[in-house]
């Protein structure tokens, strides 16, 4: 059984789409419930919509994604040393804030194997390809056992399968399996527009664009007035 992190996102999506329709794999997802992140509703909402279409579509997977565990946020056990070693890696490059909390999670519940969906042009692929190994017959990264120790060890909980592709390798993935049309049922947004839209103006959107995929990001959010933007602005520095 593959132990996968899932948000409702693109990366982790294909990872659980090809692991259950191309590797026929059982899996378990887990979800971190951040009520505080704006798009936690839609990202819930967006999961259930993907695993209902994947049974439809495909059939025989039914039965192969078991229900999603849901982790609240404030109750993952604090951790001083994963904690700073998380710090000490912000000091070399940008690294999101997700990793310290995977990982004191990882570590209070005694996993392993947790399949996260960074991918080639991730920020954080900057610290898993250095110091990563590649199983040459799965393809899976893991982090090599001598960085166990360091502060690059918040990583050792972890299984990464997508590290070699791009969001575009993906794509064309998608089209050889035939369910690129699941795919564009992810969700990216940080924080969604009341019409559903996604906002244009996030981290998430910003690099949706920058990574070839900007025709999922509706043109007309980034037409918005400054008034408009300033204000999305403001709504993403509080929950940042």
């Amino acid at each position: 059984m593959k132990r996968l992190l899932w948000t409702g996102g693109w990366d982790s999506t294909y990872r659980l789409l090809y692991s259950v329709i191309v590797e026929n794999n059982l899996v378990q997802p887990y979800y971190i419930l951040d009520f505080n992140r704006p798009s936690y509703k839609k990202e819930i909402d967006t999961m259930n919509l993907i695993k209902n279409k994947i049974y439809e579509k495909f059939p025989l997977t039914k039965g192969k994604i078991n229900n999603t565990i849901f982790i609240k946020i404030n109750e993952i056990e604090e951790n001083q040393t994963i904690t700073d070693k998380y710090m000490k890696l912000k000091e070399e490059s940008f690294i999101g804030s997700q990793y310290d909390w995977l990982a004191r999670y990882a570590e209070s519940e005694d996993l392993t194997n947790l399949e996260l969906s960074i991918h080639l042009d991730d920020k954080a692929a900057f610290f898993v390809k250095r110091y990563g190994i590649k199983n040459e017959n799965s393809k899976i990264y893991y982090l090599d056992k001598n960085m166990y120790g360091t502060q690059y060890d918040i990583f050792k909980y972890f299984d990464f399968p997508i590290l070699d592709l791009t969001k575009l390798d993906m794509q064309r993935n998608a089209e050889k399996y035939d369910f690129l049309d699941i795919m564009e049922l992810t969700w990216f947004c940080y924080n969604p527009m009341p019409n559903g839209q996604p906002c244009g103006y996030c981290n998430p959107c910003k690099y949706t664009r920058e990574e070839g995929m900007g025709r999922r990001v509706p043109s007309k959010t980034k037409g918005f007035s400054n008034r408009v933007r300033n204000k999305i602005k403001r709504i993403l520095n509080k929950h940042n």
